[in-house]
């Protein structure tokens, strides 16, 4: 979607804007699922290529019973932690894409300046998918270097008006009146 084609199609500047900004949180929620995907599919992939080199050293060495017993139990207790190390990867990762997005929601205007002023340790995901401790620590933030973050700038409330009085009349003459009325004693 682009700015000239909906420019081409009657919208305001105003429109454009959020017809853009509604995009873009739609196309960042769906950029971070997609990182986390490939991430994901990335450690699985790794997974299956270690338990495959697992069970070809496994075939190698199964001439003793006692060697073999023992290589399998550590290669399950190699395996359990490795599928720890995965999980606390992947939930890292979900935590950092949950507060990147926050701070977009937040109108932070660069948020790779703003994130290392954000205590991410002390931000956790609830089971429902918000964080918890990241709104204290946002506002803090945004207190402290306003500056980072796009303001909400009121709308200017403009009255256009054909008087030129600020009289009580209301007769929009006052003003044309007392000009003509100084233009006339200052030629008498």
């Amino acid at each position: 979607m682009k700015r000239e084609e909906l420019k081409e199609h009657g919208l305001s500047e105003e429109q454009i804007n959020f017809v853009m900004a509604q995009n873009g949180k739609d196309v960042n929620a769906l950029n971070d699922k997609i990182s986390g995907l490939t991430s994901e599919r990335d450690g699985l992939q790794k997974q299956i290529d270690d338990r495959d080199e697992q069970l070809t050293t496994l075939k190698k060495s199964a001439k003793d019973n006692e060697e073999l017993q023992s290589q399998i139990k550590q290669l399950q207790d190699e395996n359990k932690t490795a599928k720890q190390n995965y999980q606390d990867q992947l939930a890292k990762q979900n935590k950092s894409f949950k507060i990147e997005g926050a701070l977009r929601d937040a109108k932070a205007k660069n948020i790779k300046t703003v994130l290392p002023l954000i205590d991410t340790e002390k931000v956790s995901v609830n089971d429902d998918g918000s964080l918890n401790g990241l709104s204290e620590q946002l506002d803090a933030v945004k207190k402290d270097n306003s500056f980072l973050f796009e303001a909400d700038q009121p709308k200017p409330n403009v009255t256009l008006s054909n008087k030129f009085s600020n009289s009580d009349n209301n007769s929009g003459d006052g003003l044309v009146d007392r000009i003509a009325q100084r233009m006339q004693e200052a030629n008498e």
